[in-house]
């Protein structure tokens, strides 16, 4: 049984410090202000004509912490506003990464900087749909800004939002695909010459294959989808992915060197100590539940569990169901 499949089962059983370490870990290298230009240039309409040193420069400087996170790194990571965003009766709304952008499109009319909320979702399918979520997001980016950008009567203050989403364990027909929903204007009676300023918020999908399904995707993986999925997909040495990384994609390694061996690292560290728990647990009963709370939650496709069991996909979805657990939604 290989290595790279035990991974899921081992990050499902690890305690929460690890976990939220090696998830933490993960948002920081998303924090690199390279990283960000990549995701910048194939996720936005602004930034989509621009080289990626030129985008990097548009990502504000106020904004960018001067004290690195660990020690001896030299990288400037993006430390923003504020991750959380509170009103009045609600709850808190946590943001992963969110941070300003200049908008290289800005005019006379339109604001002059963009705001940018980046997630990512181990699970693309945790019960509902997550474009809503992103919707969301971009309401409460919209109206975190009365009383800061404008005062409740110039609407054309309004800085424009995004949430983008990058998703992980995708299944195989939906993998190396990325989504956009907007605003759009539709006449529905008549001609009218308009200059209006709707285009305000976009929620962004990017969707990214678990390493066992990398090889049967139905769509051909893009650069960028390509980038993403070596960085924090691929399970290899910390030296050959740094290698990788350079080479294919001209990304300056020395400032990620650090963050990237702690995530390497640290995924040894999970897949190690779930496997010694499900040793110790000793009981083919606790594994099977593990696997079962992976597909549950959409950690583990279907058929890799199934397999993992050595059963058929459907006698594994049969299982679950009579084990107390609930099927993962349909794509």
């Amino acid at each position: 049984m290989g290595k790279s499949r035990l991974t899921h089962l081992g990050k499902s059983v690890v305690s929460a410090g690890d976990r939220a370490q090696y998830d933490t870990t993960v948002k920081e290298i998303l924090a690199d202000k390279q990283i960000l230009a990549w995701i910048l240039k194939w996720t936005t309409m602004e930034f989509s004509d621009m080289g990626i040193d030129e985008i990097v420069a548009y990502i504000e400087n106020p904004f960018v912490s001067e004290i690195p996170v660990f020690p001896g790194l030299t990288n400037e990571a993006i430390e923003g506003m504020s991750t959380e965003s509170k009103i009045n009766n609600e709850e808190t709304a946590t943001y992963d990464v969110r941070f300003y952008v200049k908008n290289p499109k800005s005019d006379g009319k339109r604001a002059l900087r963009i705001i940018i909320d980046l997630e990512a979702q181990k699970a693309p399918n945790p019960g509902y749909d997550i474009v809503t979520r992103g919707i969301f997001y971009c309401g409460r980016m919209l109206s975190d800004q009365e009383g800061r950008n404008f005062d409740g009567k110039d609407y054309d203050r309004l800085e424009k939002v995004y949430s983008i989403w990058i998703l992980f364990n995708c299944p195989e027909k939906n993998a190396n695909t990325t989504s956009v929903y907007r605003l759009e204007q539709k006449m529905i009676h008549g001609v009218a010459d308009l200059d209006t300023r709707y285009d305000m918020m976009q929620v962004v999908e990017v969707r990214l294959p678990s390493e066992e399904n990398a090889a049967n995707c139905k769509n051909v993986a893009t650069k960028f989808h390509g980038m993403l999925y070596d960085l924090f997909v691929r399970k290899e040495d910390k030296d050959k992915k740094l290698e990788r990384l350079r080479r294919d994609y001209g990304l300056k390694t020395v400032d990620l060197e650090r963050r990237i061996n702690d995530m390497c690292n640290l995924s040894d560290v999970v897949w190690e100590k779930g496997m010694e728990e499900g040793r110790e647990e000793g009981r083919e009963e606790g594994r099977n539940n593990a696997i079962y709370s992976l597909v549950e939650k959409g950690l583990l496709d279907l058929k890799v569990g199934a397999n993992e069991l050595k059963v058929s996909v459907d006698e594994f979805e049969a299982d679950m169901v009579a084990n107390g657990f609930k099927l993962p939604q349909k794509a």
